[in-house]
């Protein structure tokens, strides 16, 4: 399990490591995973991997289970490039401004890809041809929605496509694992 974190204002990657952390108890944890790409910080009892994009700027920051809370780290690092710190479980990290557009777009997201999946569905049972993969969840469902549609033909009526879907998920959540088609 990890967690990672993002800055607010652009930072060199190698300013991380040029010492200016070390008057707040942060110093670079050398092993053989370091390189100009990656490296870690520790404060001695916690530690967070840096990551470098291909401009040389800090992309991300990770920690890592079980290596402690790097809170002291990030908080050190805030103060001294005068930064604020995201971790993914904020809109910021995303690139969005408040927790509500972060919503907004997950919703439309997930619209998105509820439409893309129902039509191929759709497809699916007709045995045209779609996007539902070989040996996937998805196609799990696929194959019950056509037991279901050789059931109930009406089954595939736009006004029923909530019915539809809503069996087709429910049926996915029961049997993630044991019922698909692989």
């Amino acid at each position: 399990m990890s967690t990672d974190f993002k800055f607010s204002e652009k930072v060199r990657f190698s300013d991380l490591f040029d010492g200016r952390l070390e008057r707040f108890g942060v110093y670079q944890q050398m092993n053989q995973m370091t390189s100009d790409e990656q490296a870690c910080l520790t404060d001695g009892d916690n530690y967070l991997w840096v990551y470098a994009d291909d401009e040389g700027f800090v992309s991300v920051l990770s920690r890592y289970m079980p290596n402690g809370d790097p809170g002291g780290i990030l908080i050190a690092i805030a103060e001294c490039f005068g930064t604020e710190i995201f971790s993914e479980y904020e809109p910021q990290f995303w690139g969005f401004d408040t927790q509500e557009e972060w919503d907004a777009w997950q919703d439309s997201y997930i619209k998105e890809h509820e439409d893309q999946f129902y039509a191929n569905v759709l497809k699916f049972v007709a045995g045209e041809p779609n996007e539902i993969r070989p040996d996937t969840v998805e196609e799990g469902g696929a194959l019950f929605a056509k037991r279901l549609i050789a059931e109930d033909p009406g089954l595939v009526a736009p006004e029923r496509r909530c019915e539809l879907m809503e069996a087709i998920h429910s049926y996915e959540r029961d049997h993630k694992y044991d019922d698909v088609p692989f």
